[in-house]
């Protein structure tokens, strides 16, 4: 229970910081910005789906 509390905290955060960056870069960015920065954001997108399905098995206790 307590550790899919944890990975539900994880996946909002992780949610919050990409979607704040992805701003950030939309708003600020330039031709220095890397342009490995969107392959970054994508895994990003991918952690916050592990652990957002992580924590929805592991509280309703499909594990």
């Amino acid at each position: 229970m307590i550790i899919g509390i944890v990975f539900l905290l994880l996946g909002i955060w992780q949610l919050w910081m990409t979607v704040r960056t992805f701003k950030n870069i939309k708003k600020e960015g330039n031709e220095n910005t890397s342009p490995f920065i969107m392959l970054s954001l994508w895994g990003s997108i991918v952690m916050v789906v592990i652990f957002l399905s992580l924590a929805i098995n592991l509280l309703s206790g499909a594990f």
